[in-house]
């Protein structure tokens, strides 16, 4: 392992100036699905939102800028593939963890949680290096011959790639979606990667369709129709220890529909498909695809992947615990709704009570609300005491007594708060506190903290009561 290292070192000190000159262009990598190569699912594509089976119909608004009133952008993924007529789609599985920044000693910078984000393994990804000088190119191969790491958090078991196959082609990425032949009058391009161009003076300028057009070697370039998205793309330089600038860019996936005069060559369109457009092309940037029978495409499909085809084995048990966590935090936001609604509704039973006896009863709930069980332990005690000292006095029975009021505390304490907010609320509202949540009983998911909103509920009431001015 050792020797290897250093081999795979050695190699990539003499090839430095090599991989990063532009004789090498790193094209992007997308997923590949049983041995399907997948590119960036394209904008454009509208449909009506009911649910159907199989195959639906989409409509393409880069055609002629019409879609059908009612229809809303389609859903299609982030990757796809077309075949007969259809668009399949395809989405990557991600999960993410919260980190803190550490080794912060030397900088001004605060230990601030991040959440770093992975894809789930078990995915198989394709990617391609363009290469001018064959004999980098064999120098290349060597070093993707067993294992890789890609991304951040290696050191935490993060971005092991196995390297399935590695091989030498002539032909360019997704030529098979590639026109075939020479266009007059119309074409589609759509972006296999972010896509940015300099305008005259050297700004940020989108696309700029005076270069384009010599590019293309046609008059009166222009748009017809597109649909797309932008992104502000920037990375990490670890030798500066600083962020790159910025690139301000049209999203992969966007599409384009250009009208011209004359005639677009297939050997034109090649040509810019290998080399790209606009700036950084060496690292992916300005990936092309003339699209071959675009207009064709009416229908869409979600691909069969599924969980267990992304490769054996390949997804991990889904966690019951975080599920369930999710499940709990969703239940108690519908209790707190329902508790606004039933402290408007139902107001604080406390008539010919002293406001002294009130305020007690709601500094013993705020000074022991983090201990749940024992608040209820002194309010009984409490309410148990002021009960026998109010029948050893004989207050009058005509006058409200404080046993009404200590009564309604103790049953919100002792019944199920689900039941005593229904109390009050439309069969709609009732129907919200449902009794399983995700699959999970409600009675599982809140356990002891069940008592701690109780407590919530009686502090709701009173405060809601003391600024009504209610006596």
């Amino acid at each position: 392992i050792t020797y290897k290292t250093e081999v795979v070192y050695f190699c990539q000190q003499n090839l430095k100036h090599a991989l990063f000159s532009n004789g090498v262009r790193y094209l992007n990598a997308y997923l590949s699905i049983k041995e399907k190569e997948l590119f960036p699912s394209p904008k454009g594509f509208y449909e009506n939102k009911e649910i159907t089976e199989g195959k639906k119909e989409i409509e393409n608004v880069v055609i002629d800028g019409r879609f059908s009133e009612g229809n809303k952008r389609a859903g299609l993924g982030r990757y796809s593939y077309i075949e007969d007529e259809t668009i399949y789609y395809y989405g990557v599985e991600t999960n993410s963890d919260l980190k803190i920044k550490i080794n912060l000693e030397n900088t001004s910078e605060k230990r601030n949680v991040f959440r770093n984000e992975y894809i789930m393994p078990g995915h198989t990804f394709v990617g391609y290096i363009a290469v001018d000088d064959p004999d980098i190119l064999e120098k290349i191969k060597n070093l993707f011959a067993n294992e890789l790491y890609l991304g951040n958090a290696r050191s935490s078991g993060l971005g092991r790639c196995e390297v399935i196959k590695c091989e030498e082609t002539a032909e360019l990425p997704y030529v098979q979606y590639a026109v075939d032949g020479d266009m007059s009058g119309a074409c589609y391009m759509l972006l296999l990667s972010n896509t940015a161009m300099r305008g005259e003076y050297g700004e940020n300028a989108g696309l700029n369709i005076p270069v384009l057009q010599k590019k293309m070697d046609v008059a009166n370039l222009r748009i017809a129709h597109c649909s797309t998205s932008t992104v502000s793309v920037s990375g990490y330089n670890r030798t500066l220890k600083g962020r790159t600038p910025s690139v301000y860019a049209y999203e992969m996936g966007s599409v384009f529909k250009f009208e011209f005069d004359g005639v677009f060559t297939a050997d034109k369109a090649r040509s810019l498909m290998d080399k790209g457009i606009g700036v950084n092309k060496n690292e992916g940037f300005g990936r092309i695809l003339f699209l071959k029978d675009y207009e064709k495409v009416t229908y869409k499909t979600a691909g069969d992947r599924g969980i267990a085809a992304i490769t054996e084995g390949g997804k991990e048990e889904e966690d019951t615990e975080i599920i369930k966590m999710i499940a709990g935090n969703y239940y108690r936001k519908i209790l707190r709704k329902a508790m606004i609604q039933y402290v408007v509704n139902n107001p604080l039973k406390k008539a010919g009570i002293n406001n002294s006896q009130v305020g007690a009863v709601e500094s013993l709930i705020s000074s022991n609300k983090y201990h749940p069980a024992q608040a209820k332990n002194v309010l009984e005690a409490y309410f148990a005491h002021a009960n026998e000292k109010e029948d050893n006095t004989r207050v009058q029975q005509t006058r409200a007594s404080i046993k009404g009021f200590g009564k309604t505390v103790l049953d919100i304490l002792n019944i199920p708060l689900a039941d005593t907010l229904k109390a009050g609320l439309s069969e709609e509202q009732k129907n919200a506190l449902k009794t399983t949540v995700f699959g999970y009983d409600t009675k599982t998911l809140l356990m002891d903290e069940e008592l701690k909103l109780k407590l919530e509920l009686l502090l709701m009431l009173i405060r809601y009561d003391n600024k009504k001015g209610v006596r």
